[in-house]
């Protein structure tokens, strides 16, 4: 059943990128699926639209496996891409985006038009990590804010912090701990945030979970209290949201549907 819904979803997406007579290809590389296609196209009435067209594995992430892969998905499907691909968006892999081996350069050796953009949500993102990885207080509070996370993701400490909550911010909706990303540094956006608003009911639940008479939970609970307390932490937890007050709507913008550089 789902592989027929799947076909008659996939049908629909395909009619609609050949009416249109040009598309994009966006490519990404996961490590569960192994590889992620998805089709970016202008319908007839001038409407972008993007969709996700295949899941496939790679048995060869080389520039030229990757090509030979696309190559048979568009062959599968019946996409001219030699005539109709009008670009081509991937990361800065080398596999990828290499000037004389990657993806990038097979396509366009058959297809020159096959514009090539390197996503630029993607360069802002790294441009982001690199700078918190070169301060070394940065990736502490980093480190402190996942394992504060990782601490109070437990169902029964997560019921403490909502108590909490409702007793100290009344008015306030009840958040919940939000888990990080090692790919996507606006996940340490909504991260840092919860924390920040609700920061007293942090300190007050972790407090209280330094007297819980489970061992384990107590210790946990003594050994992250003085790092969440410090000044240190609160600090760099104002400059970091200052930061990512910036960047996440930035990254955003560049990954809307309506941006146009023109």
């Amino acid at each position: 059943m789902l592989e027929i819904l799947s076909d008659m979803v996939r049908e629909q997406i395909l009619s609609e990128v050949k009416k249109s007579g040009m598309f994009a290809v966006i490519i990404d590389t996961t490590t569960d699926l192994s590889k992620l296609e998805q089709l970016a196209f202008v319908t007839y009435n001038g409407t972008i639209q993007e969709r996700l067209v295949a899941l496939e594995v790679a048995r060869d992430v080389s520039g030229r496996g990757l090509f030979n892969l696309f190559s048979n998905i568009c062959a599968k499907y019946q996409l001219e891409w030699k005539k109709e691909l009008i670009g081509q968006a991937y990361d800065g892999a080398s596999t990828m985006q290499g000037e004389y081996q990657g993806l990038r350069s097979h396509i366009q050796s058959q297809n020159p038009r096959a514009v090539y953009i390197w996503c630029f949500a993607h360069i802002l993102n790294l441009v982001v990590v690199d700078v918190c990885e070169s301060n070394v207080d940065i990736k502490i509070f980093i480190s402190n804010i996942q394992a504060l996370t990782t601490f109070m993701s437990a169902r029964k400490r997560t019921a403490d912090f909502v108590k909490a909550q409702l007793s100290l911010y009344p008015n306030m909706r009840v958040q919940r701990m939000k888990n990080l990303s090692t790919t996507r540094w606006t996940s340490h956006d909504r991260a840092i945030n919860v924390v920040f608003f609700k920061y007293l009911a942090v300190i007050e639940t972790l407090e209280n979970l330094t007297k819980s008479p489970d061992t384990s939970t107590a210790c946990q609970a003594k050994g992250l209290y003085p790092n969440i307390a410090s000044f240190k932490f609160i600090a760099i937890m104002i400059l970091m949201k200052k930061i990512f007050d910036i960047t996440t709507p930035l990254s955003n913008y560049l990954q809307s549907s309506t941006l146009d550089f023109v």
